[in-house]
């Protein structure tokens, strides 16, 4: 037979738990990723260590939550909200980009723009011809397919979960 003390016990452990658990899940949601596994054809498939001692420029690898502008595109192939891109900078605050025609022309760099994916979905379009702000980013993957700012348009560098390299790839 269960006495009133033990039944109590039983609930006091199960409530610090939960309380233990919930704390953890707190600490771990704010918490930075320290490696992303990068699946998507944007940039080499593999493994991608944070660089907590790089700063954000042209070439760097970057981290970011979805852009408001492309989040129904992605969530539409699946993509949970909470996945995030992974990009290269293209072009950084003071650089001139400009979209013409179906190409789009970053700093030192023109990509094709695509009007549908290989599905036959529409994508989003950024248009313009404007030189970045400070504090604003133009990505790019390193394959036509990507969807980056050529689709979503720049980004804050407020908005990037940080640098990342290329650690393994496969």
């Amino acid at each position: 037979m269960i006495s009133f003390l033990d039944n109590g016990i039983r609930w006091a452990v199960l409530g610090v738990t939960v309380f233990a658990l919930g704390c953890l899940a707190a600490v771990a949601a704010r918490t930075p990723a320290l490696a992303l596994i990068n699946e998507s054809p944007s940039l080499p498939r593999g493994l991608y260590l944070r660089d907590t001692g790089a700063t954000i420029g042209r070439g760097a690898t970057v981290a970011l939550p979805q852009p408001a502008a492309g989040r129904a595109y992605l969530g539409a192939l699946g993509m949970p909200p909470e996945v995030l891109l992974i990009k290269r900078v293209a072009a950084v605050g003071g650089d001139l980009v400009c979209r013409r025609g179906n190409e789009i022309a970053a700093a030192d760099r023109s990509v094709p723009v695509r009007g549908r994916d290989h599905r036959g979905a529409a994508l989003p379009q950024w248009r313009g011809c404007r030189r970045l702000g400070p504090g604003e980013l133009f990505l790019l993957g390193d394959t036509p397919g990507s969807f980056d700012s050529r689709y979503f348009g720049p980004v804050r560098c407020d908005d990037v979960e940080g640098v990342f390299r290329e650690a393994l790839r496969w």
